[in-house]
């Protein structure tokens, strides 16, 4: 990978196994819109229009300083190809990886991540757009098209009917809540330093912010890369393709570590996003199949 920088436009070069489509399409981030041959979105407290060509990718509307943190945030410097060849040994993960083999696991900032997944429960993707870009409009601060993500003093004092109004519902509680925390003290950061357990415990300490939430802001904003939010779609996936009859989150983890290991995080993303989308193939007689050795 070469990178080079010429007057706020970033060239990011010899990418293997990225798509900036299928990263930004993935559930994880959401704050990205098509714009022309690209996308347009907030990211890092900056707006950026993203585009790719092949094996490059354009940013447009950066500092040179801050390259860095976009590659991390792409999480560009990871060799994706060499986890896909090990991953490939199993069969469903080789269709996922066909199906979308550009997937990355973004590393997003820690209070909007953890913002934007206590919005994103009992919630559908368009949603949690909407959502999130009214509660930017109403407590962000202005850039030049949009707004920035809040600080958590923004949120910890909005008004709750207020957030309700920005189509929160029954969450504006958890979300005024868990702001409250942060910006009284609670440090994202420091919880990002810890061992995986005790940060999963941390995080689910949060108003609003159960396992799953947990597990999502670990892996999308911390990078603990066994981080595996299991929802309905992965409960078909572990207990129909891999054989998975536990009922319990110790269960469940210990499962996802044997089958998985270190980055069963990335494998979860290649998982759930072909689940997602080839509902059929973790439809009840498509296991059946499955489970008499059909591959």
């Amino acid at each position: 990978m070469d990178h080079i920088y010429k007057n706020g436009r970033a060239v990011i070069c010899g990418l293997k196994a990225f798509s900036l489509a299928q990263c930004l399409d993935s559930g994880q981030a959401f704050r990205f819109k098509p714009r022309g041959s690209g996308f347009f979105g907030v990211a890092l407290g900056k707006e950026v229009y993203a585009e790719q060509s092949g094996d490059r990718l354009t940013l447009d509307g950066l500092e040179e300083q801050d390259m860095s943190a976009y590659i991390r945030y792409f999480d560009l410097e990871r060799d994706y190809a060499a986890l896909q060849r090990v991953f490939c040994a199993d069969p469903f993960l080789r269709e996922g990886i066909t199906y979308s083999g550009g997937l990355r696991v973004l590393r997003q900032p820690l209070f909007e991540t953890l913002i934007t997944f206590i919005i994103s429960a009992n919630n559908n993707v368009g949603r949690i757009k909407r959502i999130i870009d009214n509660i930017c409009r109403c407590f962000g601060e202005p850039l030049l098209e949009s707004f920035d993500f809040p600080m958590p003093e923004a949120l910890a004092l909005a008004d709750e009917h207020a957030l309700k109004e920005c189509g929160a519902g029954y969450r504006a509680r958890y979300i005024k809540g868990a702001a409250r925390m942060v910006a009284d003290g609670f440090c994202l950061a420091q919880v990002e330093q810890m061992p995986f357990g005790k940060a999963r415990e941390a995080l689910a300490s949060l108003p609003g912010v159960g396992l799953k939430v947990a597990d999502c802001v670990a892996l999308y904003g911390m990078g603990f890369l066994q981080a595996f939010p299991y929802d309905v779609w992965m409960q078909r996936v572990l207990c129909g393709i891999y054989g998975y009859t536990g009922t319990t989150d110790a269960a469940m983890r210990g499962f996802v570590d044997r089958t998985f290991g270190p980055f069963a995080g990335i494998a979860q993303q290649y998982l759930f996003h072909y689940a997602r989308h080839h509902k059929d193939a973790v439809c009840p007689a498509r296991l059946e199949k499955r489970q008499k050795g059909l591959k």
